[in-house]
């Protein structure tokens, strides 16, 4: 098991591993990105490698619709500016 083969029960307990937490993973960013006002779809994103990467970027600095839509405050204490 160690011995640097994987063998068929260990694929196989990734593969359940991986089949159970893939859903798991897809509802959570889908949830997230609804509740910025972005499309959920976009959380599928996260699952691509690379891609992921720059989408996690672009999510965390850019301003999300849902504080345009209800003039949250930044981090200077003045509501956003509605664009």
């Amino acid at each position: 098991m160690f011995g640097g083969k994987i063998g068929l029960p260990e694929l196989l307990i990734l593969a359940v591993i991986f089949l159970f937490f893939l859903p798991v993973l897809i509802a959570a960013w889908w949830r997230i990105f609804s509740k910025a006002g972005h499309p959920g779809v976009l959380g599928l994103t996260m699952l691509i490698p690379g891609v992921s990467f720059f989408v996690f970027l672009w999510f965390a600095f850019s301003t999300w619709p849902i504080e345009r839509n209800q003039g949250v405050q930044g981090s200077s204490g003045q509501p956003l500016r509605m664009q």
